[in-house]
């Protein structure tokens, strides 16, 4: 049986612009880390579905058929006031609109086998996910939050040690780019190396990486291996035009 999946977080819209005037580069594509880390899980293997908000626009409806179209249930409320959120990265400076995930806004039920938060959304939102999921592992992305089974980082939003992390949840990864990443799951440290650093926007590795690890660990795989398996995933998510698996 395909290990159930489910994602709760921010949905964006993501531009990408360079250079000026008639002569430009702006790239367009579908975004957020619950909608990157859906994809990715659907890739490894899940039964995936996405909990959301999109704004009622082109954008949103964009997102929602991209979802779609890579095998990911579309669990999204669509907020009439505000925009679907757009992230843009302007000659190499973010500009962010939370649009639609900002706020708080009521959950569904949130059953799986795993259930993975992302920390963009309002902090009152990210507890209630963390306390209503019914999941062999609830995972949070981008920050601890107490109540949480596993937590996943990059090294910018390490605070602690690996190995403090390690003490307050069962499973604790922090990503290093092309170094590879480091995890703790019941107390023993585990290393992993990517094999072949890509060149290519990081925008989404991390998101891949942590699908890649929970699904792994959901089948009953190893530590050893969800981390190998996290890295190749997230060095595909570099080397991908936009961000997500090939078709």
């Amino acid at each position: 049986m395909a290990t159930r999946f489910l994602t709760v977080g921010d949905l964006m819209l993501d531009v990408a612009v360079s250079g000026a005037g008639h002569d430009a580069s702006v790239i367009v594509r579908p975004g957020g880390s619950a909608a990157n880390a859906a994809v990715w899980a659907a890739a490894c293997g899940a039964e995936v579905a996405v909990v959301g908000r999109v704004g009622d626009d082109l954008a949103g409806r964009a997102l929602r058929a991209a979802l779609e179209e890579r095998g990911v249930e579309a669990r999204l409320a669509v907020d009439t006031e505000r925009p679907t959120g757009t992230f843009a990265l302007v000659d190499g400076e973010i500009r962010a609109d939370r649009g639609a995930n900002a706020g708080v806004w009521a959950l569904p039920e949130l059953n799986a086998d795993v259930v993975l938060v992302s920390t963009y959304l309002d902090v009152e939102v990210v507890r209630a996910a963390v306390e209503q999921s019914r999941a062999r592992w609830v995972a949070v992305q981008g920050k601890p939050v107490e109540g949480a089974s596993a937590v996943f980082l990059n090294e910018r939003e390490t605070e602690e040690p690996l190995e403090v992390l390690g003490e307050r949840f069962r499973l604790a990864c922090v990503t290093a780019g092309a170094e590879g990443a480091a995890g703790v799951l019941d107390g023993g440290v585990v290393h992993a190396q990517v094999s072949q650093a890509q060149e290519g926007t990081t925008t989404g590795a991390g998101d891949a990486f942590a699908a890649a690890v929970l699904v792994s660990l959901a089948q009953g795989l190893p530590l050893r291996h969800a981390l190998a398996e996290g890295c190749r995933c997230g060095a595909l998510a570099v080397a991908s035009p936009d961000g997500w698996p090939a078709p």
